[in-house]
């Protein structure tokens, strides 16, 4: 399932904020906005975090907003339609393999834990946000 959010991840990236986004290690030290959204496949249902730095969800607010954003409302919205998105991706990718539960905006986390399945992503080569299972 990390290889369709993977390829989701990149598709958001380059059509809806017309960037790349290449693989890349994540790193310690750097604040993330974290949300999860749950993934349910046969019954079973799997929680994916995910991780945005500020300066990703900036990118993401000029992309669908017009401008940068810091009302924090704002931010934990683009958090959870930017999930949204990149699940509802990697939903039509896997050709309908699983359903989508609803984003919830977690918090502030210092790390993308290193405890399960994870892709970092950057842009630029400046690591931009995380996804992971765990």
């Amino acid at each position: 399932m990390i290889d369709v959010l993977s390829q989701a991840t990149h598709n958001f990236v380059q059509h809806q904020l017309s960037l790349t986004s290449s693989e890349a290690g994540a790193t310690d030290s750097q604040e993330f906005f974290h949300a999860n959204i749950d993934l349910i496949s046969n019954g079973e249902s799997k929680a994916a975090y995910f991780y945005y730095t500020n300066d990703f969800i900036q990118l993401v607010s000029e992309a669908l907003l017009g401008e940068p954003s810091e009302d924090q409302e704002a931010i934990e919205d683009l958090i959870g339609e930017t999930t949204n998105l990149i699940a509802g991706s990697a939903k039509t990718i896997s050709d309908n393999a699983f359903d989508i539960g609803l984003p919830h905006y977690i918090g502030k986390a210092t790390k993308i834990p290193n405890n399960g399945t994870y892709r970092a992503f950057s842009i630029d080569n400046k690591m931009m946000l995380g996804i992971a299972f765990h």
